[in-house]
């Protein structure tokens, strides 16, 4: 059994933002690779990650019944998100306006989580070097779209750069998998 490698030189966890959920179904979940993204080249990416948490909450329900001795348990939909701290840098942050005014870079993550749009998102637990629309074989993945929120940048004299929690709040299945 091998271990899911992170910060050792070119591996680190990354988060990576898409605007474009329109072709989410056609090849999101079963490749692992982002949508099409109609504003080419307008993936973010979040590489700054401090720690990530990511939480697959299925629902129980549960109940007796004269015709057994034992609590009968059935699953109920999950609630799932992806949880983490980020070094804010500027242009990640808050945007590029130079970018196509309907692409994850140009909102930025501020942006994102102020005007409420929802994203195509891809963490890659082992990431490399090539982060883009598709990828890296040997790569483990969770994928899925939802929503940013709990964004709240703080600094302060002991920690001189900005940081900030983030959640996506996944809206449906969240899927996962090794690339290979």
């Amino acid at each position: 059994m091998a271990y899911i490698t992170v910060n050792e030189t070119g591996t680190f966890p990354a988060l990576i933002l898409s605007t474009d959920i329109a072709n989410l179904a056609n090849n999101f979940s079963a490749t692992g690779n982002l949508p099409a993204d109609a504003n080419a080249g307008a993936l973010l990416n979040v590489t700054c990650l401090q720690d990530v948490t990511v939480t697959n909450s299925t629902g129980i329900f549960s109940w007796t019944d004269f015709c057994s001795a034992s609590i009968n348990k059935v699953t109920t939909p999950s609630d799932n998100e992806v949880s983490t701290n980020i070094v804010i840098q500027d242009e990640d942050f808050f945007g590029d306006s130079g970018a196509n005014t309907a692409s994850a870079l140009y909102y930025g993550v501020s942006g994102l989580s102020q005007n409420r749009v929802e994203v195509a998102f891809r963490l890659q637990m082992n990431n490399s070097a090539n982060v883009g629309a598709n990828t890296p074989a040997n790569t483990f993945f969770y994928c899925g779209r939802g929503y940013l929120s709990s964004v709240a940048p703080t600094a302060s004299p002991d920690s001189p750069v900005w940081v900030s929690p983030l959640t996506i709040a996944v809206n449906g299945d969240m899927g996962s998998g090794p690339k290979v």
